[in-house]
Formats: C-alpha cells, structure tokens, sequence
C-alpha cells in the first residue's frame, strides 16, 4: 500500500473515529485496530493539517514579571500589560502583531 492510499484510509478512519463519538479505545475496539495506530496517524494528520491552515504560531516569551502586570516579548517587540487592562484592546493589539510578525 502506498503512503498516499495509507493516508486516505486514515483519513477515512479518522472521520469515523471522530464520529463515533468513543474513546480512542473503545473505537479500536471495535475496529480491531491498535490504539497506538489510532494515536499516531490522529497526531500525523493533524500535524499536517495545522501547517495547511492559515493559523501561524508566534514565539512568546515572558521576559520581566512584576507585581503590576507583565511583559512579553513578541519577536523584537516588547509589549507590557498592566493589571487591569482591557481585554478587548489587548485582544487587538495580539491580532494587529500576528498580522504583522
């Protein structure tokens, strides 16, 4: 079997798996498949579909607590939130970085 046919049968598998609405065990149970098999090709596929999507990570790291709020820094830029901020504004600043890193 080639990986592309491979990869529809999961595909295929997935769907139903998804719609059985069972735990990864009892559905490969049920379909005599290893939970293993099931755990790798739900990881492989969804992989994939995250690196097809229009969603893009950003690498965030804390770089100064403090007892007033707290700073982040987004690629080269440092951007401070104080305690009680407002979500909305904060929410679009994120948004308006995203779009631009």
């Amino acid at each position: 079997m080639s990986n592309k046919q491979k990869q529809e049968l999961w595909n295929g598998r997935i769907e139903d798996f998804r719609a059985s609405g069972l735990s990864q065990k009892a559905w490969c149970d049920q379909e005599g498949l290893p939970v293993g098999q099931l755990g790798y090709w739900l990881g492989k596929l969804d992989a994939a579909t995250d690196a097809t999507s229009n969603s893009r990570w950003v690498n965030l790291e804390t770089i100064a607590p403090s007892g007033t709020g707290i700073s982040l820094r987004i690629g080269s830029i440092v951007l401070e939130v104080e305690r009680g901020f407002d979500q909305e504004v904060l929410a679009d600043v994120v948004r308006s970085l995203i779009a631009v890193c």
